[in-house]
């Protein structure tokens, strides 16, 4: 069975570096549309489903805004 992940983004942390991005080897992160409390537009998931739980968006965010967590069989 595939390993399926939960990637969570603070986006009013977020200041739209672009470094989670650059370093998604699956290339699933995009920066949203609409802007922040801060006026940047933040990081997100386009497609969760594909996400490998690889870490690399979290490790690379300067201001760790990114939480990535392993789901469960069943869990959503």
């Amino acid at each position: 069975m595939k390993r399926r992940f939960k990637v969570v983004f603070d986006g009013d942390k977020c200041k739209g570096c672009g470094l989670c991005i650059s370093f998604c080897p699956k290339k699933i992160l995009a920066f949203d549309p609409e802007v922040n409390s801060k006026g940047y537009h933040p990081a997100g998931i386009t497609d969760v489903t594909e996400c490998i739980g690889c870490t690399s968006c979290a490790t690379m965010c300067p201001d760790c805004c990114i939480s990535i967590y392993e789901l469960e069989e069943g869990e959503e």
